[in-house]
């Protein structure tokens, strides 16, 4: 895993416990193995999805911005990641609950929401 995917990971998780324990538990699980930085943004993505209303807007706002910079980042294995693992998972963890979807789909920008769109349509 590169420095800049550890940094965005980092940036993300932030001042939040409960997302650093995610990826706390995701990186002791596969200890003495690191895991693949597709997975960690999985585990990110979901525990976003899962804590969504503890989040202010203006938190809201700066995670769902920082995703986009992940996605449009000249690192290619951050913009995969970000892509596949996390953004990924924002669908994945929200089709059960339609009312949350359509609160991600809002602050989702354009390259995460057009990412998240066609994730969510695959197959239909």
């Amino acid at each position: 895993m590169d420095n800049k995917t550890i940094e965005f990971i980092s940036i993300v998780t932030g001042q939040y416990e409960f997302l650093k324990n995610d990826v706390t538990k995701c990186v002791e699980y596969w200890m003495p193995e690191v895991p693949a930085p597709i997975l960690l943004f999985s585990v990110v993505g979901k525990s976003i999805v899962n804590h969504l209303n503890f989040f202010n807007e203006n938190e809201k706002l700066s995670i769902f911005q920082h995703i986009e910079l992940g996605m449009t980042s000249d690192n290619e294995e951050l913009a995969i990641a970000v892509a596949t693992g996390l953004v990924e998972s924002l669908v994945t963890a929200s089709d059960a609950n339609e009312l949350v979807w359509k609160e991600i789909e809002y602050y989702l920008h354009v390259e995460s929401k057009k990412h998240a769109l066609a994730w969510k349509n695959f197959g239909q």
